[in-house]
C-alpha cells in the first residue's frame, strides 16, 4: 500500500534538516538545508514551492524575509513563539512561509494556506503583488484577510528601547488582531 503523506507533515518530521536534490537523470548538485544556516554545495537554492513551517490548523500566514535559515531562524522563532503563546495560539496554528527563498504572488498564497490573517515581517504588500501599501502596524482587509506588516527586528530578543518600541507596537496590534 502507497501512503503519500502531505507537504506539511514532511515538514514537519524534517524541520530541522531537509535535504533537496534534482530530480534529472544527471547527477548535480545537491543542497542541504537546516534550521540555523543554508549550506550550499553549488547553485542556489531551487524554489521552494508550497513549503511552509507549521500545520496552518487556524489559518494565519507568517510571511518573513530571513536569507539565514529555511523557515525561520531560532532567534525569531523563539520570540514568534511566545508572541503566538501569548496570543492563544501555537506553531501548529501558524503557517511560517520564508519570501527569501521563494516568491509568490498573494493569489498563490491564499489558494495553498487560504489565511484568515497574514502577518508581514520585512514582507511588503508590493512584494505578494497586492494592489495597496499599507504603513507597519496598521490592520488592513482584503479579500477575506486581515493584513498587517512589521520589521523583521520585532521579532529579536534585543530590549534595546528602539526596538522594545516597536515591539509595543506590534503587540498593541496583535491584541486586537487575535481578540486577546
Amino acid at each position: 500500500m502507497k501512503v503519500q503523506l502531505p507537504e506539511v507533515v514532511i515538514a514537519g518530521l524534517y524541520k530541522d534538516a531537509l535535504v533537496i536534490t534534482q530530480t534529472d537523470p544527471e547527477p548535480k548538485a545537491s543542497q542541504q538545508f537546516t534550521n540555523k544556516k543554508i549550506k550550499q554545495e553549488e547553485s542556489p537554492a531551487p524554489p521552494i514551492k508550497k513549503l511552509f513551517f507549521g500545520s496552518n490548523k487556524k489559518n494565519v500566514a507568517i510571511l518573513i524575509k530571513d536569507s539565514s535559515a529555511v523557515h525561520i531562524n531560532d532567534e525569531w522563532l523563539t520570540t514568534l513563539s511566545k508572541l503566538l503563546n501569548a496570543c492563544k495560539l501555537t506553531l501548529e496554528d501558524v503557517a511560517i512561509v520564508n519570501f527569501a527563498h521563494q516568491s509568490e504572488m498573494f493569489s498563490a498564497v491564499k489558494e495553498t494556506l487560504k489565511p484568515k490573517i497574514a502577518l508581514l515581517f520585512d514582507v511588503t504588500t508590493q512584494d505578494l503583488q497586492l494592489p495597496f501599501t499599507i504603513p507597519h502596524y496598521q490592520v488592513q482587509r482584503y479579500a477575506d484577510c486581515i493584513f498587517m506588516t512589521a520589521p523583521a527586528n520585532t521579532l529579536s530578543v534585543e530590549i534595546q528601547e528602539p526596538i522594545r518600541s516597536e515591539k509595543k507596537k506590534l503587540w498593541e496590534k496583535l491584541k486586537l488582531i487575535f481578540n486577546v
